[in-house]
Formats: C-alpha cells, sequence, structure tokens
C-alpha cells in the first residue's frame, strides 16, 4: 500500500521524496531495535527492578497464558497487573505517510491527519489517528486485578463514557465520578454509597480517564485501552506513572473494602 501511495502522488517531488524518507525511517527504527536487542533487554530489566523499588510490584509466572505480569500483596490483597502494546510499529509506519500526505495537501485531510493549522502537527489523537486505532485495535492496554476473596460481593462498575471496553449492560447509575472518570453504576446502592463516600477514593478516581472498573464475585478488575495520547495524559492527571500504578492498587483495595458486610 505505501508503494501505491507513492506512486499516486508521484508528481509532486517533494512530497515522493517525503514519503520516501518517512517509510525508511520507520524501516531504519525497526533494524535498529532489532540490533540493539540486547541492550533493549537490560533497559528492560532495569525498569522491571525500578517499578519494584517504586511500587513493590514483580515479576509473576501465570501458566498457560502470554504476556509479562507482575504481582503483589497491597493491603492484604492479592493483586496482578499486566500492560501491552498493539501493532506500535504498524501505526508509526501509517503516521508517517498520513502526516506528509496532510503537510503537503492540506485542507480536509490536513484536518484529519492533524495538520490543519489551528492544530498544528498532531497526527498523535487526530480523527485519523482514532480511525487507525479502531482498525489496527487499541495500541495500549492495561489490565489490573484484585481478588477480594468474598464469592458473594454484588456487581458494581466504575465507567467512563470514554470507555472502549465496557460491560454488556449498564447497572443503575448511582454517583457520579468526574467527567473523564464517568459514573459509578450498581443496583446496590448501599455499596455505591460506600464507595462514593471514600472521599479519598473518589478524589483518586477523578484522575482516571477510559476506565471500566468492574467488581463481581471474584475481583475488583480495572480494564482499560487507548492511544498513547490517552495513557499519557492519565499518567500526567495522576502525577507521574508510579503514583498512577500505587493509586490504582489503592482505588481497587478501596473499592474491595466496601464491599458490604457478609458478602
Amino acid at each position: 500500500m505505501s508503494a501505491i501511495l507513492v506512486d499516486r502522488f508521484s508528481y509532486n517531488g517533494s512530497m515522493t521524496k517525503r514519503l520516501t524518507a518517512a517509510l525508511f525511517a520507520s524501516v531504519a527504527l525497526a533494524i535498529v531495535a532489532s540490533a540493539f536487542a540486547g541492550a533493549r533487554q537490560s533497559a528492560y530489566e532495569k525498569a522491571l527492578a525500578e517499578i519494584e523499588q517504586k511500587t513493590g510490584l514483580k515479576t509473576v509466572e501465570i501458566s498457560g497464558t502470554q504476556g509479562a505480569y507482575l504481582g503483589k500483596t497491597h493491603r492484604g490483597y492479592e493483586i496482578i497487573y499486566t500492560a501491552k502494546a498493539g501493532n506500535v510499529w504498524g501505526r508509526y509506519a501509517a503516521r508517517l505517510t498520513a502526516g506528509e500526505i496532510g503537510r503537503e495537501t492540506g485542507g480536509l485531510l490536513g484536518f484529519v491527519t492533524g495538520h490543519h493549522e489551528a492544530l498544528g502537527d498532531q497526527v498523535v489523537g487526530s480523527p485519523f489517528d482514532r480511525l487507525l486505532s479502531s482498525v489496527i485495535g487499541q495500541p495500549l492496554s492495561v489490565t489490573m486485578i484484585l481478588k477480594h476473596g468474598r464469592p458473594g460481593a454484588p456487581r458494581l462498575d466504575v465507567l467512563s463514557g470514554y470507555a472502549v471496553i465496557k460491560p454488556e449492560e449498564k447497572l443503575a447509575e448511582q454517583a457520579k465520578v468526574g467527567f473523564k472518570a464517568g459514573s459509578i453504576y450498581s443496583a446496590d446502592a448501599g455499596f455505591a454509597s460506600r464507595v462514593a463516600g471514600n472521599s479519598a477514593l473518589m478524589k483518586r478516581l477523578k484522575s482516571l480517564r477510559g476506565e471500566y472498573i468492574r467488581v463481581d464475585g471474584d475481583a475488583v478488575a480495572l480494564l482499560w485501552a487507548g492511544s498513547e495520547t490517552d495513557y499519557s495524559g492519565m499518567i500526567s492527571d495522576h502525577g507521574g506513572y508510579y503514583k498512577m500504578l500505587n493509586d490504582m492498587m489503592d482505588d481497587l483495595a478501596d473499592i474491595a473494602g466496601a464491599i458490604p458486610p457478609g458478602q
């Protein structure tokens, strides 16, 4: 498809050069990433060590699954955490190509690809990029699960209006959290009231965006999927990456602590 784009716009020499450079840049980055696999592994190990130091989360093995997992016992609850990246290189190459097209043509294509005068050069988060996310899949996803040990726990959702992952059916809305974080939904008004009545919890929850937190008979789970822009924004709202992880663990622990007695 890249070759077709280059041929189609070959009438513009400047654009052909930019498109070719963009495509070669993406290939070069992939080659560099492969060549420095050893250094990348070392950086990965250092990152894991720093995460453990800052949050207490460390590598755990979960048989029969794919991916890397971190876990710890937090305030008496067992927690599992994982974050995954989707087709980042494919999106990166497509962004470079689309960005050059938008820069050269302007107009509607400039707006769609994030190169409108009012937006500046912001391919990430542009209408095109959001469409690309829906086609290729969300580039980033986060899952954090807390085992509460109360099999009779009633269902409760904390759901953002911007969530990509949503429940099959929406429960009755019981309280609002915030513009980005959404609302609390549950058929158990007393449970929802205890969650909403925790001021420290509600303040932390306001820093979330696009999340789906679900309480059921097995666990309290936080599910999130979105773009790099959404993820970096959520980190910024929390005041940093490690603070976000610690806050998320406290969020789930506080919600688990609000489960009705005897459940």
